[in-house]
């Protein structure tokens, strides 16, 4: 049988024969490849079609394998090992890089981001059984592994192609040299084929760069702290204003500006704060509200504390970890020279807690200190309620001066599928244990899916408003102030893109001159705030306590006795 004009041609070129076996490895690992740097995941909806597009990194590396690799050239593992780390890294990259906005609403950040690791696991392991726990860090384990082994597979069988297979011959590899070759050319001069995929290493350098410009990025904080630094020694800071009336430093978390402006919340949430508004009316407290602009969102309440602590705006880990090594004097420090008794309650904190000296507060209450004896609820591994009660029975009842009290709620963590119940018997709390045998309120909600938990966060926002408000109502029966400040806005996923960063703030006392400087701030009357955008800062509440509150004005003699060296 003569062979037909195609075979000929084959032949002719060398490509036709057992010599080269398939070229369907070498297809299929070039598509694999490609696809691993353009899939879109995490996603909230995957779009199929992506897959389709072309990787300018998997085009580089194959244009690279072109020009490098000559028929009968040896594999070499350390050169594979080393590619083979570089495209699982950029695959994680750009997973982190989807990632992080959808729950924070801003850029992932390499070198700060990587650092809060631990924090995640310890999140998991805090609102997951263990056994799901484990099952996912080995899951996540092995499907790393696996994605090393696959791309080594590809990276191999392309380079036996490109060095004795069908690729080897130059009427092949030269012309998708240099299709290659134009392509990376056309994405260089900034104009990209419409089937080529957004490239991925410009986020690369961009992360790079940051981190060898830490010392640009550190500066930029000292400077920062030092201004804040010299603001506090021109400022009284001495709370007369007060008049030793105990203040209550409330933070709530999650608590941000949707609760009140997304109808998929505000619905549940704005009658629970008129009703807490109109009986804590009724009981002698005024009260006035705003919007202050968070430092973080969706998480990261750490920075919100930074910030509520120093005056100054602290938006990323390497300005708080600035802040803790600076001798700025925080606002615990304030109360203490003003004699009061200040104290710190976060029953989220399972260990101690070393970054307490910048703190300065004189009494440090962590989980273990409040003796629960009742289960856990979601992330919290107590309920707020039984802070708040603890708080009264053990801190107010045993006061014999003023009292300046943070306490930070932690009821309203996300995922807010599984919350604590309210008991309306506040006599019947006592150690918790009480709470073992109250069913939990449960939502179908999952960490994977929080764009579902809108009826979840709405009731864990009006649990914490029942339990402040009838905390305030029960224990504060003088001229005590209450603030209640909201850390952030819950997850992008949960409220969705583009999204204000403020959270509301609540200024609550039975002492009207307290409750009309914060009025002429800017807060508006009673529980709902109504500030237009844009809000100021959160670090502006700093300012107006320690300056709105004390004495207007001093001398250089009252400066220098009120703020001694550090």
């Amino acid at each position: 049988m003569r062979s037909s004009g195609l075979s000929r041609f084959m032949a002719r070129l060398g490509l036709r024969g057992g010599r080269y076996g398939s070229p369907l490895p070498a297809l299929a690992a070039c598509f694999f490849l490609n696809a691993l740097l353009t899939a879109q995941i995490p996603s909230h909806r995957m779009e199929w079609s992506a897959l389709l597009r072309v990787s300018p990194e998997a085009l580089a590396i194959l244009l690279g394998m072109c020009l490098l690799i000559r028929a009968g050239t040896r594999f070499r593992p350390p050169v594979y090992v080393a590619l083979t780390a570089a495209v699982v890294f950029l695959r994680l990259f750009q997973s982190a890089d989807r990632l992080v906005p959808m729950i924070f609403n801003r850029a992932f950040n390499l070198f700060m981001d990587t650092q809060r690791l631990p924090d995640l696991v310890f999140l998991f392991w805090q609102t997951r059984p263990a056994g799901w726990v484990l099952m996912g860090a080995a899951g996540l384990i092995l499907g790393t592994a696996g994605l090393a082994w696959s791309v080594w597979w590809a990276f191999k069988t392309l380079h036996q192609a490109l060095s004795n297979g069908y690729a080897s011959h130059p009427a092949i590899r030269l012309p998708t040299a240099a299709a290659a070759a134009a392509i990376v050319w056309s994405l260089t001069a900034g104009l990209p084929p419409q089937f080529l995929a957004a490239p991925a290493i410009p986020r690369v350098i961009e992360e790079m760069h940051f981190i060898l410009n830490l010392d640009d990025v550190r500066s930029r904080h000292l400077t920062a702290i030092r201004q804040a630094t010299e603001r506090t020694r021109d400022t009284a800071g001495d709370l007369q204003r007060l008049q030793r009336a105990s203040v209550f430093l409330i933070v709530v978390e999650s608590y941000g500006l949707s609760a009140f402006s997304d109808p998929r919340h505000a619905d549940a949430v704005l009658p629970a704060v008129r009703a807490a508004e109109a009986e804590l009316r009724s009981a002698g407290f005024e009260m006035c509200s705003a919007f202050l602009t968070s430092p973080t969102f969706g998480g990261g309440s750490w920075l919100s504390h930074a910030t509520l602590a120093s005056g100054m705006s602290i938006d990323s880990q390497i300005g708080h970890d600035l802040l803790l090594a600076s001798d700025l004097m925080p606002l615990a420090e304030y109360f203490n020279r003003a004699g009061y008794h200040t104290v710190r309650a976060m029953p989220g904190t399972l260990w101690p807690w070393p970054q307490g000296a910048f703190y300065r507060y004189e009494q440090t209450i962590l989980a273990p200190d409040f003796g629960y004896r009742g289960t856990a609820f979601g992330f919290s591994p107590m309920p707020d309620q039984y802070v708040l009660d603890w708080i009264a029975r053990r801190v107010i009842r045993d006061r014999s001066g003023p009292l300046f009290v943070e306490a930070i709620l932690t009821g309203s963590h996300a995922a807010f599928d599984t919350q604590a119940p309210y008991l309306a018997d506040w006599e019947r709390i006592g150690d918790g244990a009480v709470f073992s045998g109250l069913p939990p309120v449960v939502f179908p909600v999952e960490w994977s899916d929080l764009s579902q938990a809108s009826a979840a966060y709405g009731a864990a926002v009006v649990h914490v408003v029942a339990v402040l408000k009838e905390f305030i109502r029960r224990f504060l029966d003088g001229p005590e102030l209450a603030i209640i400040v909201g850390d952030h806005q819950p997850a992008v996923e949960l409220i969705g893109e583009n999204q204000p960063w403020s959270a509301p703030v609540h200024v609550i006392s039975r002492n009207p001159d307290v409750i009309a400087e914060f009025a002429r701030r800017g807060y508006t009357p009673g529980l709902t705030p109504g500030q237009p955008l844009p809000h100021p800062g959160m670090e502006t509440l700093f300012w107006d306590v320690i300056e709105g509150l004390s004495t207007p004005h001093l001398n250089d003699a009252d400066r220098n006795a009120w703020n001694p060296p550090n």
